[in-house]
């Protein structure tokens, strides 16, 4: 089954997630800091990501070029997830390596669509 890491400081937006990703049939692995999602990853070898962009201990582009500084998650697909989405950040993210972005609040559409392409 393909495992989604989905990473978010807000509980209810994480939790909210995790519980669409499994309707869609996929594997949820929630991570609510950078530094546990790094350490999950590490662990746990997902197949996607869903990466907030802003968190209090680790922004989602420090924890984005970690990822790519990682050998075994180097190529691992990741999608930016904000409520602040602007050129420069969507821009910026592209450039590090992730491969979508979608703006909160995360349509099921959305997300089902996003899904069918890691």
């Amino acid at each position: 089954m393909t495992v989604v890491l989905i990473v978010d400081d807000e509980k209810a937006l994480r939790d909210g997630l995790a519980e669409a990703v499994r309707d869609l049939g996929y594997e949820p692995v929630a991570a609510s800091s950078g530094r546990e999602a790094l350490a999950i990853a590490a662990r746990t070898k997902p197949d996607a990501a869903l990466l907030d962009l802003r968190m209090p201990d680790m922004d989602g582009l420090q924890v984005l070029i970690r990822l790519r500084n990682d050998a075994a998650c180097a190529k691992l697909p990741v999608a930016i997830i904000t409520a602040y989405a602007t050129a420069a950040n969507t821009i910026e993210a592209m450039r590090l390596g992730a491969f979508d972005h979608l703006t909160k609040p995360v349509g099921r559409e959305d997300l089902a669509s996003l899904l069918t392409h890691v």
